[in-house]
């Protein structure tokens, strides 16, 4: 246990003088925080729309104050067709609806009427957006109308939506604990792919090899202190999202801390992995980088759906921390604790820790043996 003791001792009198762990800890969840809360947003957007209407009945006004109303338009009005076409190639417009000098009397008179919808094709979701805005708007215009309700035909099914767990779609509801798997992802990495790597370039690493600390002492002594810096940085970032940015918590607070620290042993052992490869800190963290940012943010299932991922990188997935992670704080989060959704990720990815942590025990093993042979 004294060895144990000493080793923990020694790295957290490396994290006292560098700095940079802790900025690593605590300051970089800030910032992640805070973008994902202020600039990432993925509700549905408000578009700027214009409006040209070339129909004199007086009927037609209260449709062209729906526009107005509507929380998702800022609307334009224009009587010159091709200066509103500039504003659109401009971008200063994302569309424009024009209403024919005919369109009321084809409406009474054939119970069918046509409206111009533009946009700008180059942006798919944000063209579709416009589309779906205007016909909404129109169709519920028609429907509300006390000269037109009986022009429209009745669905034969009425939908009625309603959201369980998050009634506003407000997506920062789910983003920002789900952001905490990316965070906590590349903390965990960048804490520990730089602790070897650093140990060799400063030689300290020599010293280490003329004790007698075994393979598990060394692993442990790199695992331990982390974990703890790791687990008060978790603690850090739920504290900011339940408090400062007001996400609503439903479920467990010690279940969300043990699924936690499973996940961080996970992101630990990729960190001691990448370290444990590379001599040099540029390296490691390069590669932790790559490895914590990049598949973390793409193919996590936070922004994407995995469902909606080709096949191959559906099973790609299932070696990523951050995909079960996501899943359960996610549902922590909006839906409380539900045991299935807990076991089931909590044995992924302690089985992921698991594999890591005994690639790290045998990559280390690789290392003293080969400064042994060498001294």
């Amino acid at each position: 246990m004294n060895i144990y003791f000493a080793l923990i001792q020694k790295e957290f009198y490396q994290i006292i003088r560098d700095f940079s762990s802790i900025l690593i800890a605590f300051i970089l969840p800030l910032i992640i925080l805070i973008l994902y809360r202020y600039g990432v947003n993925l509700d549905t957007v408000k578009i700027t729309l214009g409006i040209k209407n070339d129909d004199i009945n007086p009927k037609l006004s209260t449709l062209i104050n729906s526009f107005d109303h509507s929380d998702y338009i800022k609307t334009q009005y224009f009587f010159d067709k091709d200066k509103m076409y500039k504003k659109i190639q401009n971008s200063y417009l994302k569309g424009a609806i024009i209403f024919p000098n005919d369109f009321t009397k084809k409406l009474i008179k054939q119970n069918n009427a046509d409206v111009f919808v533009i946009t700008d094709g180059s942006e798919a979701n944000l063209a579709n957006y416009v589309q779906n805005y205007c016909s909404e708007i129109v169709k519920n215009w028609l429907i509300n109308s006390s000269d037109f309700k009986y022009q429209t035909s009745k669905d034969l099914i009425s939908a009625d939506n309603r959201f369980w767990y998050n009634q506003d779609i407000n997506s920062h509801l789910f983003i920002l604990p789900g952001s905490l798997a990316i965070t906590m992802n590349l903390i965990g990495m960048l804490l520990t792919a730089l602790v070897i790597s650093r140990e060799w370039e400063r030689g300290t690493i020599e010293s280490l090899f003329a004790t007698n600390i075994s393979r598990m002492n060394f692993v442990m002594g790199k695992y331990i202190p982390y974990f703890i810096l790791g687990m008060l940085s978790l603690a850090f970032n739920v504290f900011l999202c339940i408090k400062i940015f007001q996400i609503p918590f439903k479920g467990n607070i010690l279940i969300l801390f043990f699924v936690g620290g499973l996940y961080l042993f996970c992101c630990l052992g990729v960190g001691l992995a990448i370290s444990s490869s590379y001599k040099e800190q540029f390296s490691s963290s390069q590669m932790a980088l790559s490895f914590g940012l990049l598949p973390a943010l793409m193919l996590s299932g936070l922004i994407y759906p995995i469902s909606s991922m080709p096949v191959i990188f559906q099973y790609l997935t299932m070696i990523l921390p951050p995909r079960y992670f996501i899943i359960f704080i996610q549902s922590e989060f909006m839906a409380g604790t539900i045991p299935k959704i807990v076991i089931i990720n909590s044995i992924f990815m302690s089985i992921l820790g698991i594999l890591l942590f005994l690639l790290v025990y045998k990559n280390i093993n690789l290392r003293l043996e080969k400064c042994k042979i060498q001294s």
